[in-house]
């Protein structure tokens, strides 16, 4: 997630510059400076960090600490700055010291060695390397996007294999992606793939076929530098060379004693909890290490090389312990419990590098990311037998998002595919109650909901009722709006700052250059009240434009959220497709998509119009 680049005091965008500064947070954030004037690299390092605002303290041999990242372990493993010259014959970083530095552009990275390099280079300064951007899942894109989307979309990409429903990785000029094979399917129809796609034409560049495992796919890849991380429903972690699809490392979970479910004396799980037997969750990287959740209760890290393959950091097991009344029944009181796909959440909290994630059990567990200690652990959600969809269940803990204020906003559901209970509350990050210390939450709304975006002091979300939750939401004026089904902008105290009303979204929202996107969840044949991606302005909930995602079917659904990058946006569905909108328009390939204007009026409408035109002067003039 690339930081808009900034041009130095004194300077201008029509300059030509000498050079440029990456800063390479190593957790998906990146800020690029430009300079045109040629200084050290350690005068140029402390212009580019506070034009970030980003303090840096070092000294002539190279920096301690940038924007709050010093060195530190994870487990065994140090991660601290390492310095890079940008190499332009061979368009290529390499790690360096700073003393061969003389002219031009160079980066400083947080990695635990020179082996790992930027994904994002000079030429390619905006990437997606992970689910929602970056480790903390803001969903915040650093790049631009796209106010006025052309039709036909500029390319769309469909396959035979299975759905796409994982995020779009973008890093360069290439994406990624799985498909999670043809549902129910035998033989060779059933396996997923792992793809390569260059963004820039939808050509594919390589692709892989991984292990059968569940029969679907829905975490998403992970870039680290130039290697691709895929979790699999085989239980299996694959490290590919992201350029060539090379298969570097296979992590078997199973071998590795991470799949040990806990079971009662009758052969039955221990806890209470839905249990999907799915492997490792959408993974990040953060600090040198890749963090994951295990579907039978584990949370990992790993290092990961190209040379030396996955070495375990450390290893978070809560406890699957049981009560005994007098008249011998067990009741199962343990923590434990399946994490499915949700990634793992990293934040800076007090000055520890916290992780945060939720499980099937309904809870909430926060650890020391650079330990694996547990810090704490709360249950947020139990509803057992009042759980309408799954009943006896407590329900699940599903997105966590840091509001930078040192608190949680926290999406609680009864773990349906379709809940219909769920709520949202906001809790002190590093106690998992109310900030005050006595009160279980600041704030709660109890409604459906998907994942929001959260900039400054604000937060994005679609919104709608649940079964027996709130009708009304309140806004910032003190007056309510009904709760109907649509897109809000919130305040930090869970306030309306505005709500435009919107089709069905249970992907996340992404926010990029002051426009929020959003991804309906039902197909194409429900359109105009499914099917499409619409733009609305982060400033006043104004809708910009809905396009159609063509081609699709009565059953392309999609729980992708959207990647933006330099003014293209990508997205996939349950067609088994990717698609790609920009303000270039495509050929007409005979699925041409469609965009409803804000005035009611379609697009293709104007083209009729014209074609009607057309065809009456050809009759008056030859007939």
């Amino acid at each position: 997630m690339a930081v808009p680049a900034a041009v130095p005091a004194g300077g201008s965008s029509a300059d030509l510059p000498a050079g440029s500064v990456l800063i390479d947070m190593g957790d998906g954030t990146t800020y690029w400076y430009d300079f045109t004037e040629q200084k050290g690299c350690i005068e140029l390092t402390e212009q580019a960090a506070g034009s970030f605002g980003l303090e840096c303290t070092g000294g002539s041999e190279g920096f301690v600490s940038i924007g709050g990242m010093a060195e530190h372990k994870v487990g065994s493993q140090t991660c601290s700055w390492i310095f890079y010259l940008w190499n332009s014959t061979e368009s290529e970083w390499e790690s360096t010291d700073i003393s061969y530095y003389t002219a031009g552009s160079f980066a400083w990275g947080f990695y635990p060695d020179g082996a790992i390099v930027p994904a994002e280079t000079p030429d390619s300064r905006a990437s997606w390397t992970m689910h929602r951007g970056d480790s903390s899942s803001s969903g915040v894109s650093g790049s631009y996007g796209t106010r006025n989307a052309a039709t036909p979309l500029e390319w769309y990409r469909t396959y035979t294999t299975g759905y796409v429903d994982s995020s779009i990785i973008v890093a360069g000029d290439r994406l990624y992606h799985t498909t999670g094979g043809v549902y129910g399917a035998m033989g060779g129809d059933r396996y997923p793939w792992v793809y390569c796609i260059n963004r820039l034409t939808g050509e594919q560049l390589w692709d892989y076929r991984m292990e059968y495992g569940r029969g679907y796919e829905v975490t998403s890849p992970l870039v680290v530098g130039d290697i691709l991380i895929v979790t699999a429903t085989c239980g299996k972690v694959y490290c590919f060379d992201r350029f060539d699809g090379t298969v570097l490392h296979v992590l078997d979970l199973e071998d590795e004693g991470k799949l040990d479910y806990p079971y009662t004396e009758d052969g039955r799980y221990a806890w209470n909890g839905r249990t999907f037997l799915t492997g490792a969750t959408t993974p990040v990287y953060d600090s040198g290490a890749v963090y994951f959740g295990t579907s039978s209760g584990h949370v990992l890290a790993y290092s990961v090389s190209r040379e030396t393959g996955f070495t375990e950091l450390w290893d978070y097991l809560p406890d699957a312990d049981f009560a005994v009344d007098s008249g011998g029944t067990k009741t199962y009181t343990g923590t434990r419990g399946c994490f499915y796909f949700h990634a793992p959440v990293i934040a800076e909290e007090n000055g520890t590098r916290m992780l945060y994630i939720g499980s099937y059990e309904g809870y909430l567990y926060a650890l020391d990311a650079s330990t694996g200690d547990e810090k704490w652990v709360r249950q947020m959600i139990n509803l057992g037998g009042s759980n309408l969809p799954h009943p006896g269940t407590p329900g699940s803990v599903g997105s966590v998002t840091a509001t930078g204020d040192g608190r949680l906003i926290v999406a609680c559901s009864d773990g349906g595919m379709s809940p219909m209970t769920e709520w949202i509350v906001c809790v002190d990050a590093l106690t998992g109650k109310g900030s005050d210390g006595v009160s279980e939450y600041d704030w709660k709304i109890e409604a459906l909901c998907g994942g929001p975006v959260l900039s400054g002091d604000r937060f994005w979300m679609y919104i709608e009722p649940s079964s027996s939750g709130a009708k009304e939401l309140e806004k910032t004026d003190g007056t309510s709006v009904e709760l109907t089904g649509q897109i809000c902008c919130f305040d930090m105290d869970g306030k309306v700052v505005w709500s435009s009303i919107s089709s069905l979204v249970k992907g996340a929202l992404t926010l990029a250059d002051g426009v929020v996107y959003a991804t309906d969840y039902s197909a194409g044949s429900f359109w105009p009240t499914g099917g499409g991606v619409a733009a609305y302005s982060a400033d006043t909930g104004e809708r910009l434009w809905k396009m159609q995602l063509s081609p699709y079917s009565d059953d392309s659904y999609s729980m992708d959220s959207v990647t933006v990058i330099d003014g293209k946006l990508y997205v996939g569905n349950d067609y088994g497709a990717i698609y790609c909108i920009s303000e270039v328009a495509g050929l007409a390939w005979g699925d041409e998509g469609h965009v409803e204007m804000e005035n009611g009026l379609d697009w293709t409408w104007g083209v009729l119009a014209v074609a009607a035109a057309v065809c009456i002067l050809f009759l008056i003039k030859f007939y």
